[in-house]
């Protein structure tokens, strides 16, 4: 097994003034669970079918709202201490290929899911 949680976990935030999220057809809060990294991203490429680093598990993604990119960065940063506790509940198995999600993951990945409904509920629910 791969010993990943010897690597630094960070961010990456979004240019303020940059593409938002609201300009791809689908927004995701995403983990790299073998390298590290959480950010934000909006796409095309994937709106329609899940890439093979979610499928094979060493991505976490969770669909956010397409807000703009200081309203992004402010959900990453309340979602990067789940975040980070996700990728150092995790390693990733060599042989054969796989993940593993240890104690306190799937606790990590409620909370992170959690917040990105509360997202949805606070940015994309109609004004009465």
């Amino acid at each position: 097994m791969a010993d990943l949680t010897a690597m630094e976990f960070r961010t990456e935030t979004l240019a303020e003034g940059g593409k938002d999220l609201s300009e791809g057809s689908a927004a995701y809060f995403s983990v790299d669970l073998l390298h590290g990294i959480a950010r934000m991203y909006a796409t095309e490429e994937y709106a329609e079918i899940a890439p093979a680093l979610v499928g094979a598990g060493w991505h976490y993604r969770v669909p956010v709202p397409p807000v703009d990119n200081g309203q992004a960065n402010a959900l990453l940063r309340d979602l990067a201490p789940h975040a980070e506790n996700l990728f150092k509940m995790t390693a990733i198995r060599e042989d054969p290929l796989g993940v593993i999600y240890y104690g306190g993951a799937g606790t990590a990945m409620d909370a992170i899911q959690r917040r990105c409904v509360a997202a949805w509920r606070i940015y994309c629910t109609p004004k009465q």
